[in-house]
């Protein structure tokens, strides 16, 4: 859980806001193909709310002012037009790899989507490099902490303590619980 005591504060968006302030009304946020994902949502495979209890898109925990998590929302979007919003990409990618348990023909889905930790914006998966193992937590931990750039991607592994860089299709479900 990345809210430890008092000292906490949150960056929404790139606005300061206080780990206290009530959350914004649930709202759709746009997606690059145009669809929208609602906020406030349950995310399908954790059972956590889509954008955490603020409803934000992008949230940046710090502890002591140092970087201690990041959550960023990811969607699927499916032939139908239907859009299933996830807290993280980490419960995307477990929704992906594990379709029985969730019901879900992943056939269907024609598009796939994670928010760049760098610009806080929403990138196709297909162009997301992944940082596994730093010492940057999600919501629920272990993260997988997605980036547009390779070049940003190496950064904060080497800031933060990342094992290794990845593309989505390549992360096997073990990696997801160290």
């Amino acid at each position: 859980m990345l809210v430890k005591c008092l000292t906490v504060s949150f960056i929404i968006m790139g606005l300061s806001v206080s780990p206290f302030a009530p959350t914004v009304s649930a709202a759709d946020y746009r997606l690059p193909d145009g669809s929208a994902l609602r906020l406030g949502s349950t995310c399908p495979v954790c059972g956590m709310k889509v954008g955490g209890e603020l409803e934000a898109p992008a949230i940046y925990a710090y502890t002591d002012g140092a970087l201690t998590g990041f959550a960023g929302v990811a969607a699927a979007v499916f032939k139908d037009g239907k859009v299933v919003g996830f807290d993280d990409a980490r419960c995307l990618f477990e929704y992906n790899k594990m379709p029985k348990r969730f019901g879900v023909d992943v056939k269907n889905i024609t598009r796939r989507f994670v928010t760049d930790f760098a610009t806080k914006r929403l990138i196709d998966t297909n162009d997301a490099f992944l940082v596994l193992g730093a010492k940057i937590r999600g919501f629920m931990g272990y993260a997988l902490i997605p980036f547009s750039s390779g070049e940003q991607a190496d950064e904060f592994r080497d800031q933060y303590g990342g094992k290794r860089i990845i593309r989505l299709k390549a992360v096997s479900p073990k990696e997801l619980n160290k």
